[in-house]
């Protein structure tokens, strides 16, 4: 009877310790579902090449993470088992081990309650390019040509068109909506600056245009051609009000293409198209050698 004990009490001492940090994950996921959700919803977007596949690329992914967890649980087990009851059997408790096992757990869990964190922000710029992108297909009836993920110095432009009236570095910012706000989720562009319900922002203003003028300087240097790419800065999912003029165009992903249609600024000819559309797909193919 002590021994089925032991046994049940090492049982219960390895799965606690195992689902113990599966509890840390959950705990975060709920808070976040709890504070924020997601600006748009990407059910809605237009489909994307290779979608469906790369949904359940994802899926296996885990599916085969897990079994080789499950694997490692499986035979392990069985050993931590047999020793933790031998532990209990003696009624000789080893402390250190105890102490860096409590210690290995509190990192794991801590690590785990970080990288959480990155992934649901990693998720959510996902979610807010693939929104952008998917609005960006209209322009290809209207001639336009639309590239995404250009790599740049250091940093990476979210989408980069080129039409007959200009080009438009788009740098796209995804932003959780903040269960706390209600229904007020609006940006609003005052005093130089974006306006939150619940903070503001200034960096991503400086971005934008700082991107903009790296794809001014290497389209110049590598066209001869006198460029002027304009920046947008873009927020799915938010109604943005304008309180006063900004420099370049702050728009919702719903707004960017009626946007670009309607800017009259630049002409560039045919010739002129095709020579800059040349220059980032060599840039993009060189960029898929390198990796």
């Amino acid at each position: 009877m002590d021994d089925l004990l032991n046994q049940g009490l090492s049982l219960l001492f390895v799965i606690g310790s195992v689902y113990s940090l599966l509890g840390v994950l959950f705990v975060k996921i709920w808070l976040h579902q709890k504070n924020a959700k997601l600006p748009v919803d990407r059910k809605k977007l237009k489909r994307v090449a290779a979608q469906t596949l790369n949904e359940q690329v994802n899926n296996k992914i885990v599916d085969v993470i897990g079994l080789i967890s499950l694997s490692a649980l499986i035979v392990t087990m069985p050993f931590a088992i047999k020793g933790i009851a031998e532990m209990f059997a003696s009624g000789k408790f080893n402390y250190f081990f105890i102490i860096m096992i409590a210690l290995g757990l509190v990192y794991v869990a801590r690590k785990l309650w970080v990288e959480s964190n990155h992934l649901i922000k990693l998720k959510l710029g996902r979610d807010a390019e693939l929104a952008v992108a998917s609005e960006l297909i209209e322009l290809q009836s209207h001639g336009y040509q639309v590239f995404h993920d250009i790599q740049a110095d250091g940093f990476n432009i979210d989408h980069l068109v080129v039409g007959p009236n200009g080009i438009f570095a788009i740098e796209t910012k995804g932003r959780h909506k903040r269960i706390k706000d209600d229904t007020n989720y609006k940006v609003k562009f005052e005093k130089n600056r974006l306006v939150f319900p619940s903070w503001f922002e200034s960096k991503p203003l400086e971005q934008a245009q700082n991107q903009a003028n790296w794809v001014n300087k290497w389209l110049q240097e590598a066209t001869g051609f006198n460029t002027q790419a304009l920046p947008v800065l873009c927020f799915p999912g938010w109604f943005v009000e304008l309180k006063q003029r900004p420099a370049f165009p702050i728009v919702s992903h719903k707004q960017i293409v009626k946007m670009i249609l309607s800017m009259r600024q630049v002409s560039l000819e045919q010739e002129q198209q095709r020579a800059i559309c040349y220059q980032v797909v060599q840039r993009a193919l060189n960029d898929s050698k390198a990796i």
